[in-house]
């Protein structure tokens, strides 16, 4: 029997668990701090889990990352995780295996091995950040090193607000969590996370209203370039936003279906905030051997 440690790294929280058979037999999850965060909750879990060593560990990580050193390059959303040889770091701690990869595409991953399983469709995380992964005939696409599916940084609006990647104008700077709730605090006049935003909007505050609107309508053109490019059959759904999709799901797919031949398949996810820990869980099975940990 395999056991696997998945580790998803998110903008806001980190979560960790010991799976084995695509079942999580122990979890624990924390404020997304650093490695070290990491290793102690990797040591906690395998006490309960009452294993003395994992078959193999994964991370996902919102963040530009070096697939074949297994290092994150630079997190604009997480700071404090620039230049982190996770890869590295773990396996000395933990002598095993060690994959890292996007936390989206273990997102999709966790769909295509135990949650809508479909050959063809692309997961699209919308949280602090957006981000996707992306499955055709069965496999996932990686690219030349690993960086396929960052949906987040299609320029949508060239010359626009500056993006934490560099860019500007990315959809991730439009729609994105963290912008969300940096436009919504401002305008506002006080603090406030996407969500509280949400709220707003479907109290009908006028402000907070046009705001996901038009968070939205980017949302859904990011919806529409991915479904003409790649014909996926399906775009799977995850992250914190999409909690509220009974309100902003007919926004973002009447700007999709706007701008597309087709009307797109979209499904939520099946597997819930667990898409990412299960598909770094089983990070092993599908890294590219040449990208293999040594």
């Amino acid at each position: 029997m395999t056991r696997t440690i998945g580790v998803d790294i998110g903008g806001t929280r980190t979560r960790v668990a010991a799976v084995a058979t695509g079942r999580i037999l122990a979890r624990r999850a924390f404020q997304t701090r650093g490695i070290e965060d990491v290793e102690t909750a990797i040591r906690g879990i395998l006490v309960e889990a009452g294993w003395g060593k994992p078959t193999a560990i994964g991370v996902g990580a919102p963040a530009p990352l070096d697939m074949r050193s297994g290092r994150i390059l630079s997190c604009p959303n997480l700071p404090g995780w620039n230049n982190v040889e996770v890869r590295e770091d773990l396996q000395r701690a933990f002598g095993c295996p060690v994959y890292l990869a996007n936390d989206a595409t273990c997102a999709a991953i966790g769909e295509l091995t135990l949650g809508v399983r479909s050959r063809d469709f692309v997961y699209i995380t919308w949280s602090t950040g957006i981000g996707g992964g992306i499955v055709a005939g069965g496999q996932v696409v990686w690219g030349a090193t690993g960086g396929a599916g960052e949906i987040g940084h299609i320029v949508l609006q060239p010359g626009g607000p500056p993006c934490a990647c560099g860019k500007n104008g990315c959809l991730e700077v439009l729609a994105g969590g963290a912008s969300l709730a940096r436009l919504g605090s401002e305008a506002l006049g006080t603090p406030l996370s996407a969500r509280d935003l949400v709220v707003h909007a479907q109290r009908e505050n006028p402000v907070a209203g046009k705001l996901v609107l038009d968070a939205c309508r980017a949302f859904g053109q990011g919806i529409a370039i991915v479904w003409e490019i790649l014909e996926p059959g399906l775009i799977v759904l995850g992250g914190g936003l999409t909690g509220s999709w009974a309100f902003l799901g007919p926004q973002v797919l009447a700007a999709a279906q706007g701008m597309v031949r087709e009307r797109p398949r979209v499904e939520l996810t099946q597997l819930g905030d667990d898409a990412g820990l299960l598909g770094a869980a089983s990070l092993s099975a599908y890294t590219p051997a040449e990208w293999h940990s040594p």
